[in-house]
């Protein structure tokens, strides 16, 4: 389904969905491109006639959305950065859908897969800067089952909150995640020598998974990755 175009959501009209879940993406990377897959899609999903009977919509937006950049703990509650086009974007497709429909909003961290772009680089030996900067990942199975472990619990008739960090237990800084990787290829990284310009450093408490019933898969990136070492 094409979701910035208006005639792919006319399909559901007839169907009624009862829970709809929504991972949008941008269409590039620019403020742009932010707008148009985040903003733009959730006014199109909005604007539907269903939308109002769903029981819930699942809407997958990002912790980009936070504002926090020195290192600091943020959770479903904490201030959001107003001050980046891209965040915005993302911020205004969540507005959009909450006024909508009822609306479970998740912001997973980075999401990592097995041969996803970190694996990747590491095995051509290729590493990023060595900034210790706080990284927040979960592995693409958790997020997916935390996406259905809301509906089971919608459908169950207990709550489901309106907000829900998506992140693991750990904020390892993701150059350590590259020498352990290599280590266990057996591949010799190289660095930039420029550093990187400068990304958020923020840390996700993700205190509210347990409170839903909610168990990780990976707790950390070390079991995720060890697994995917094991499937290659």
């Amino acid at each position: 389904m094409n979701l910035a175009d208006p005639a792919s959501w006319g399909s559901l009209d007839a169907v009624a969905p009862d829970y709809v879940v929504v991972t949008p993406t941008p269409q590039s990377y620019d403020p742009a491109g932010y707008q148009a897959g985040f903003a733009g899609v959730a006014k199109t999903l909005a604007s539907q006639k269903w939308i109002a009977r769903c029981h819930r919509v699942i809407w997958v937006s990002s912790t980009r959305v936070y504002r926090e950049s020195g290192g600091g703990w943020v959770d479903e509650h904490s201030p959001l950065n107003l001050d980046e086009a891209q965040a915005t974007s993302m911020i205004a497709g969540e507005v959009a859908i909450r006024r909508a429909a009822t609306a479970t909003i998740i912001r997973p961290a980075g999401v990592y897969r097995p041969e996803g772009m970190l694996m990747r680089r590491v095995r051509v030996g290729e590493g990023g800067a060595t900034t210790a900067l706080y990284g927040n990942r979960i592995h693409r199975e958790d997020l997916a089952r935390l996406i259905v472990h809301c509906i089971d619990r919608d459908v169950a008739g207990q709550s489901v909150p309106p907000t829900v960090v998506g992140a693991d237990d750990d904020q390892t800084p993701t150059h350590e995640i590259e020498d352990w990787l290599a280590d266990q290829i057996g591949v010799t990284l190289t660095r930039p020598s420029d550093p990187s310009p400068l990304r958020a450093n923020r840390r996700c408490r993700n205190a509210l998974l347990e409170k839903i019933g909610f168990q990780l898969s990976y707790p950390t990136w070390r079991e995720g990755y060890e697994a995917m070492l094991g499937q290659a």
